[in-house]
């Protein structure tokens, strides 16, 4: 890890200590199943956050953006915490609406800013590692009520029961599993923790990453022909109770902090060398996100607002790597993110809200032609053929929608 001391800078930020003290409540309720003594404290830190959101809001100042959107990310952390899936849901699909707003209307442009600050970077990764962990825990649990006989439906379900249940499980079932979650807890401060003066978010190494989705990958192949009666058994034992779940989300945090760079030097470098899955953090995470929701099934849809503003972030990062000429380049796991996205926004514009993914659409139709023409490939099975170098099932229920997809996209 990088020589930064996280809980130290963190004293230099009220507001960052206190997202500090909220997370670790909820480590303590994931290790412990609750509060305990703990929770008028949680509780207080809670309405304090909230306040803050609100008065910010009402401020108007767009300086406030990357600040509001941390608070509403730390705050849907510690409604998860409590169980309250949907008003954590709720609240970051708040937040699109408020950039929106914010900026009078408009659409996000369709490539990004590339003076993007370090702050407003941060503020991506952290909303990021929050919509990848609310769909992560919102499937388990969902899953485990449904197996356990609970409910068809988590919403039927109190805060408190789903905290039970969560405990339960991990400790029962899946005490690696929890390690692995605990251990990436433990390191969330770097997402909101003040920086070193001069210090850099390099791009992210996803090697780590894409080990594990191709043994999560190899996995659920296997269990399709071997002893589970229902795919959906394949998916939640391979994906939940073998822990690939939570070191995907060790790797995230850790593929993050090894990207910090101070004074020219990070943690990364020598892995950066070797491994060719480099990139910008979100884009490589949202990218995982949608092949674990949309081609291995193993997590569930979120809100499209939700979805709408990790689709615009993961559109500026695949444009940053597409106009990123100052290394060798893997056209393969661009090709593989571009179709994920692809993928990711045709899925949502089959709802009748779609207003502003055309664009999105659009500009990855586009890419995805011209990565299919530097590769040299036209066909679905071609692509099919790239694609397994990257990460990709064997058998997969929706490839015919893929293969149309494909093609009116690239012939």
């Amino acid at each position: 890890m990088p020589g930064i001391d996280c809980l130290a800078r963190l004293v230099d930020d009220p507001v960052a200590l206190r997202s500090a003290i909220l997370l670790a409540g909820m480590h303590f309720s994931f290790q412990f199943g609750g509060l305990a003594s703990f929770e008028p404290t949680f509780l207080f830190h809670k309405v304090e956050i909230i306040n803050l959101i609100n008065q910010w809001i009402a401020s108007r100042d767009r300086r406030l953006e990357s600040a509001i959107i941390r608070q509403i990310a730390t705050l849907a952390f510690t409604e998860i915490c409590h169980g309250e899936l949907v008003a954590a849901e709720t609240h970051m699909s708040g937040i699109m609406a408020m950039v929106e707003t914010s900026h009078d209307g408009q659409k996000h442009p369709s490539i990004p800013n590339c003076g993007r600050s370090i702050d407003q970077e941060l503020t991506n990764r952290y909303f990021v590692l929050s919509y990848g962990f609310l769909c992560g825990l919102k499937s388990l649990l969902s899953g485990i009520s449904q197996a356990g006989g609970y409910a068809d439906n988590i919403k039927l379900l109190s805060g408190k029961k789903l905290v039970e249940l969560s405990h339960q499980w991990h400790t029962s079932e899946a005490l690696q599993s929890l390690a692995f979650k605990l251990k990436a807890l433990r390191l969330c401060p770097f997402f909101f923790s003040p920086l070193p003066p001069g210090a850099q978010l390099k791009s992210a190494d996803g090697n780590f990453i894409m080990k594990i989705l191709r043994e999560l990958t190899l996995g659920i192949d296997q269990a399709f022909v071997g002893r589970f009666a229902e795919p959906s058994d394949a998916r939640f034992d391979s994906f939940w109770r073998q822990g690939p779940a939570s070191r995907l989300l060790e790797e995230f945090v850790i593929a993050h902090v090894q990207s910090i760079s101070v004074n020219g030097n990070n943690a990364g470098d020598s892995q950066a060398q070797q491994s060719s899955f480099t990139g910008p953090w979100c884009g490589i995470v949202i990218a995982s996100v949608f092949y674990m929701e949309h081609i291995l099934g193993v997590l569930g849809a979120v809100d499209k607002s939700i979805h709408k503003y990790a689709i615009t972030l993961f559109q500026q990062d695949v444009a940053m790597s597409l106009a990123d000429e100052s290394g060798p380049r893997n056209n393969e796991f661009l090709l593989w993110q571009l179709l994920l996205g692809l993928i990711s926004s045709r899925v949502y514009q089959r709802d009748k809200d779609t207003r502003g993914l055309s664009s999105i659409t659009r500009f990855l139709q586009k890419a995805l032609r011209q990565q299919a023409q530097t590769l040299g490939v036209a066909s679905w099975s071609e692509a099919k053929a790239m694609l397994l170098k990257v990460v990709w099932p064997v058998r997969c229920a929706e490839d015919g929608f893929m293969r149309d997809l494909w093609n009116d996209a690239v012939l």
